[in-house]
């Protein structure tokens, strides 16, 4: 029922700007300038015939981390719905007026990511192993892509499906559309960029399966939504943190350090930064990293997130309790204190040895001083809880 009401209470604000892609956009910020109405009805539900069967179904250790097709995952453009499918492998456009159905498109394989939406054109990618490119409104197929050298097939998840299916949202900017196939590294890895309008091959990244130290990382089995910054496309690692690749080229980049069991297929670009991260064994965790892909640090650590959309002044966290919402600055400044805290501790320590020292060594002058000097230490200290 919880993907019917999504569906239906999208109708209400669907004759304004689109949401042509997963989470609005290619950096998935999940931000709109729209303004939502003030009251909010169903119009009407679409019920589809089967549930969505996940890739990786509960119970699993990696569930937490690898929930990203739980749910039929909606874009809008116009007047018309489109989500895709993991059972019944079909692409949906919806009328968001009446909720009937426009017209259907049969991959092969299931559909487990959202389409993207860019001029009058639809791209999606299938378990089958193909990235698919329909017009928009007759559902006719333009053209359609294979990465991997083989039209191969194997039994996954109780489904025939390619060895190398398309396990992740396409990226579509510029004219060029970015994919990934393949899950299993050892039987190749296929990062793609092509032409939107031709299909036709731009470059090819085969070599990404092929580095055995990534598994310190956690290696790389592509699974979530592509996304990407002016130079670089990040390619969702599975259980880990997303890979880096040249987003000009194809050309590898680097495997972004986690510092701990931390991975999945959640991410957004904020500016030019990467936020990514789910789970860190069973506590939701984000870590920040800057352009070069350089870890900067747990972000809000200190809140069970589940789901985050950033504005430049405040972030809006999801938690399994409801949202709030954090001053961006005020946030900087209080972590700056609670470093400054940390510090004058350490400062403490370091006195508290220093008086030890200068009592075995007999100097009652510079015993005085260093007193003085703890008692206000520890006075300011004191305080410091409070605020």
């Amino acid at each position: 029922m919880k993907i019917t009401a999504f569906l239906s209470l999208c109708a209400l604000q669907l004759s304004a700007e689109d949401w042509p892609a997963y989470r609005h956009d290619g950096k998935r910020t999940a931000l709109s300038a729209e303004a939502m109405p003030t009251n909010v009805f169903a119009q009407w539900t679409f019920a589809p015939r089967h549930a969505p069967k996940t890739a990786w179904p509960l119970p699993g250790e990696e569930t937490p981390r690898m929930h990203s097709d739980r749910a039929l995952h909606v874009i809008v453009a116009g007047q018309t719905a489109y989500f895709g499918h993991s059972v019944d492998d079909n692409l949906y456009a919806v009328d968001t007026r009446s909720g009937k159905t426009k017209w259907t498109f049969r991959a092969e394989g299931p559909v487990r990511f959202a389409p993207v939406f860019d001029g009058g054109k639809i791209f999606f990618g299938s378990d089958d192993g193909y990235a698919y490119c329909l017009n928009a409104a007759s559902g006719k197929l333009i053209w359609k892509y294979r990465p991997s050298p083989a039209n191969e097939r194997v039994i996954g998840n109780g489904r025939m499906i390619s060895l190398w299916p398309i396990r992740t949202g396409l990226l579509v900017e510029g004219d060029v559309v970015y994919l990934a196939a393949g899950v299993f590294p050892y039987e190749g890895l296929y990062i793609a960029a092509v032409n939107a309008k031709t299909g036709k091959e731009i470059w090819m990244n085969d070599t990404a399966g092929d580095q055995a130290w990534s598994l310190q990382y956690g290696g790389l089995a592509p699974h979530g939504y592509l996304l990407g910054n002016k130079k670089t496309l990040y390619v969702p690692a599975g259980r880990s943190m997303p890979a880096a690749f040249d987003r000009a080229t194809g050309k590898f980049k680097r495997f972004l350090s986690t510092g701990g069991k931390i991975g999945g297929t959640w991410a957004l670009i904020d500016g030019e930064q990467l936020v990514a991260g789910v789970n860190n064994q069973g506590i939701p965790a984000k870590i920040l990293y800057d352009e070069s892909g350089d870890r900067r640090g747990d972000i809000f650590a200190a809140y069970p997130g589940l789901d985050m959309v950033l504005t430049k002044e405040i972030a809006y966290i999801a938690t399994e309790s409801g949202v709030c919402a954090i001053d961006r600055a005020a946030y900087r400044a209080w972590e700056a204190f609670v470093e400054h805290m940390k510090s004058a501790r350490v400062k403490l320590d370091a006195l508290r040895k220093n008086e030890a020292d200068l009592k075995k060594a007999n100097k009652p002058e510079e015993l005085a001083k260093v007193k003085a000097k703890i008692m206000q230490n520890k006075a300011s200290l004191d305080k410091m809880p409070a605020r």
